[in-house]
């Protein structure tokens, strides 16, 4: 089962097409290395972190 998981601000989510064709993107570059049969068990997970719980460099992002 391959897997693959997307973190970055949740204000890159905000839009929930976003997380939809970031997923069918990633699914589809997978399934190109993997093959097409690959695909009915590939799993994206992509999640939203608030940018004061992300850190750049020692410093929040908010």
């Amino acid at each position: 089962m391959p897997y693959i998981e997307v973190k970055a601000t949740d204000r890159r989510f905000s839009d929930p097409a976003v997380a939809e064709r970031l997923i069918a993107a990633l699914t589809d570059a997978a399934c190109e290395v993997f093959g097409e049969d690959a695909r009915p068990s590939m799993w994206v997970v992509v999640q939203g972190i608030p940018a004061q719980q992300w850190g750049v460099g020692g410093k929040p992002l908010s």
